[in-house]
């Protein structure tokens, strides 16, 4: 195998080509080379989130919750205007979901609240099994643990306030208006996806280090209840929609409040700090906005086994029978390969607009975030096949970084080849260390800490050509931390 190289990346594309033989190089090179004279391609705009542009209400306005949308807090601002997708479309691009199940969303929010209401497009409207808000939560389906709003088709909101995949929030709602809000230490792993392992909660000898804070294994205490408020209504043709549904209207609380959670909730009763607060001029948070939908309800667990793979066969973004029976999730921002709704670093940027009318901009933070966030997914996988890191980025391409593990391996070859003078991109690893997560080996163990570590961390060199001067450092390490440093002034990413 040869590269062909012209004069400006010859030695580069000669080292990649040596270094990742195994994720065909050749063809590679070539579209490195057609690459490097478009200017724009370190931005990997391509994979660049959706991104919602948030309105602060006016002097004098309020949101009365109610379900209904046509207040005019809710029509002054417009809906999403990206379409919902199947959770798992990077992995079926072709798949179309039905105009009839169109899901629209808006966001507004002043010093107290974030304010999110819903469209939810559906044929026809279940109104469930499941009753009431956490802690308290009741179902009269008896399958499993099915006390919570998911168990239905529901509508739900995920929110990482620090971008930093740590003290993020799940909240789910179905048509009751049943409510169930979490705060997560650290992502949770299903369907595929690998969460950030944790002991045994049984295990009183090692640290507890994961944290579902709304489960009553883990404490069971944290809810946003009774300050955030939420409301349900139907919606039909007859109202102005353009196919039948209900809609949603919700109010979280940014700030805890006398004990009680709010968005800016750390673990332990700690509160986030005020950076990320909107009010003192934090810009983005990391937000997706997801649905279940079932094909089918039925208190008869057996029946699970025989319908959901025969309706897999033919639709096969069906996520399968497991313990959350079988359900299709569609999603605002499809997070990256994965299934599961549990990957923080790949929701979209809600960007908060502190004067009406002001436009999208672009965050700055992108280019380094998802070369992170790539990094975590290629080191996690070699880890549990090895049981050690590695600081060679070469190796990591070596089959670790993959579609199903929400990897690009053309773009972290490029990170380390025609982008390298861009991103100063380094990978420390610590084999001795006893103290970090650590991950089960080849399936063998779970649950447990001690090491090996790793920190990668990235610092971006801005060509001239985009007029930037914001220095930005960002790192990630084995437990999915994420944390971005920007100095030098606010800027827009350059779209």
């Amino acid at each position: 195998m040869s590269c062909r190289c012209v004069a400006c990346c010859c030695v580069v594309l000669v080292l990649s080509c040596a270094e990742t033989s195994a994720v065909g190089c050749e063809e590679d090179a070539v579209e490195l080379l057609q690459d490097s004279h478009h200017e724009k391609g370190f931005l990997f705009l391509e994979a660049y989130p959706n991104q919602y542009v948030a309105q602060r209400l006016h002097t004098g306005q309020s949101v009365q919750i109610d379900g209904n949308l046509n207040e005019t807090v809710w029509e002054e601002v417009p809906f999403t205007d990206s379409a919902f997708k199947d959770i798992a479309q990077p992995r079926f691009p072709s798949y179309v979901l039905p105009s009839q199940y169109a899901t629209q969303v808006k966001v507004r929010w002043d010093a107290e609240y974030l304010y999110v209401g819903a469209f939810i497009g559906e044929p026809w409207v279940e109104t469930g099994f499941v009753r009431g808000s956490n802690p308290s939560l009741t179902s009269s389906n008896p399958i499993y643990n099915s006390n919570v709003p998911y168990y239905d088709n529901d509508f739900e909101v995920f929110v990482d306030v620090a971008g930093s995949n740590h003290w993020y929030k799940e909240f789910e709602m179905n048509f009751n208006n049943a409510t169930y809000d979490v705060l997560w230490r650290v992502p949770d792993g299903g369907l595929g996806s690998t969460g950030v392992p944790c002991c045994a909660i049984t295990d009183s000898s090692c640290k507890r280090y994961c944290q579902n804070s709304s489960w009553p294994p883990f404490g069971g205490t944290w809810s946003m209840v009774p300050h955030m408020k939420t409301a349900t209504a139907r919606a039909d043709t007859a109202h102005g929609w353009a196919t039948k549904g209900w809609t949603v209207e919700m109010a979280f609380p940014l700030r805890p409040k006398d004990g009680i959670g709010g968005l800016l909730s750390a673990g332990h009763g700690a509160s986030l700090g005020e950076k990320f607060d909107p009010s003192h001029g934090a810009k983005y948070w990391l937000v997706d906005f997801s649905r279940a939908e079932h094909p089918f309800f039925t208190s008869n667990s057996s029946l699970f086994g025989q319908l959901c793979p025969s309706i897999q066969a033919s639709q096969p973004t069906l996520l399968g029978s497991d313990q959350w029976s079988c359900y299709w999730e569609w999603v605002w921002q499809p997070v990256g390969g994965h299934r599961y709704m549990h990957n923080p670093d790949t929701f979209g940027f809600l960007q908060f607009a502190q004067e009406r009318g002001e436009a999208l901009c672009g965050n700055v933070e992108w280019p380094a975030r998802y070369v992170l966030a790539q990094i975590y997914q290629a080191e996690i996988a070699y880890v549990q096949t090895w049981g050690n890191y590695t600081e060679n980025l070469w190796t990591l391409l070596r089959g670790y970084c993959t579609l199903d593990n929400g990897c690009s391996a053309q773009s972290l070859s490029k990170v380390g080849s025609i982008y390298s003078h861009i991103f100063n991109l380094k990978i420390q690893v610590d084999a001795s260390a006893t103290t970090c997560v650590r991950y089960a080996v080849n399936g063998s163990g779970t649950n447990y800490t001690g090491g090996p570590c790793f920190v990668a961390s990235v610092e971006i060199v801005w060509p001239k050509w985009t007029r930037l001067h914001s220095q930005v450092k960002g790192s990630i390490r084995e437990d999915r931390l994420l944390e971005m440093d920007v100095s030098g002034g606010a800027e827009c990413l350059p779209m």
